[in-house]
């Protein structure tokens, strides 16, 4: 039997064209790490520039929600919602007199620090008119479990697990979740703020989820990171270094709050960090001498001034009924 040569010629043309495809396939996989740990964990990835990928639907955030204590313009409730395998407590902060649709502000605490300890804060945050999630972070108070070190972090990450602040970021995009699904939340109002690591973190997970209206970081830099020689350390320290990621704050706004006497994150540091982002964005410094780290109480006005230009504030339609969570 004669094979007619029009019949080779396709055959040759078919074969290339499947080598050239295979070929593009494979660079692609080569040149994208993060599409090859997408398809093994779809819901959490590093490319090869080290930015984290986090999906902006999350699913349904399951919680509960019990009574803490109140006092005249405030209540306070305890949190517990699930996050990534673990059960993240926290307090959501209400003012009594409450907005139809008020703005909402995730308040993630400094390292090692509670959520017992970060309530003053989320209280003068309140009591602007401002709904205020602030948690335990993984290793601290009720939430538990253990912070592990830099390197232990790192490995993990070598051995494809989600390294611990990876599931902090996911931990403060789940408090997001939450606030933005309360009946009394202008969802197009809610931010992300932080202390210190806290204030890394925000930058982060509002650069990772677009949703997010803005961000407010007090007292916090992030690594200045050139780079090195070993790729999977650099995507690694890139990926949990808030300088990698604020310029893609923008165009949303950013406020940076800092106290020249800051002992722990020097001025400085945090003046680099800012001139990485992009407009518009403000950066306030105070000068407290009695104040080490973290938010200071002479930040006050700017705080207040700080979440103003974010969000706007609008005290005076504040309406008379209590907000309530209803429980998923």
């Amino acid at each position: 039997m004669k094979v007619k040569k029009n019949h080779i010629y396709f055959g040759v043309i078919v074969l290339v064209l499947i080598v050239a495809g295979l070929a593009y396939y494979f660079n692609y996989l080569k040149n994208n790490p993060a599409a090859v740990r997408r398809e093994l964990s779809p819901s959490w990835s590093v490319d090869k520039n080290g930015y984290l990928y986090y999906p902006e639907a999350r699913g349904a955030v399951e919680f509960s929600r019990s009574d803490y204590w109140e006092n005249g313009s405030i209540t306070v409730s305890k949190i517990i919602y699930k996050s990534r395998g673990a059960n993240i407590y926290g307090f959501l902060v209400l003012p009594k007199l409450v907005f139809s649709a008020m703005p909402g502000v995730v308040l993630l605490p400094g390292a090692g620090v509670s959520k017992e300890s970060e309530l003053p804060l989320a209280e003068q945050i309140s009591q602007l008119g401002m709904a205020v999630l602030t948690i335990d972070s993984r290793g601290v108070g009720e939430t538990g479990g253990s912070f592990p070190s830099l390197d232990e972090d790192y490995a993990s990450f070598l051995q494809s697990k989600e390294p611990t602040q990876h599931l902090i970021v996911y931990d403060a995009l789940k408090g997001f979740d939450l606030l933005r699904s309360a009946p009394f939340i202008d969802k197009n109002r809610v931010i992300i703020a932080g202390e210190s690591f806290g204030g890394r973190v925000a930058i982060i997970a509002a650069a990772v989820d677009k949703n997010v209206e803005g961000t407010l970081a007090i007292s916090t830099a992030g690594f200045h990171f050139p780079g090195g020689n070993e790729t999977s350390k650099d995507m690694f320290v890139k990926s949990i270094d808030s300088d990698h990621y604020i310029d893609d704050i923008s165009p949303r706004k950013l406020v940076m709050i800092h106290n020249y006497y800051d002992k722990n994150i020097l001025v400085s540091s945090a003046a680099t960090s800012f001139q990485i982002a992009q407009e518009p964005k403000g950066f306030l410094v105070f000068n407290d001498t009695t104040c080490n780290h973290g938010y200071c109480d002479s930040m006050y006005q700017g705080l207040v001034d700080g979440l103003g230009w974010i969000v706007g504030l609008d005290r005076a339609n504040a309406g008379n009924e209590t907000a309530e969570l209803s429980v998923n």
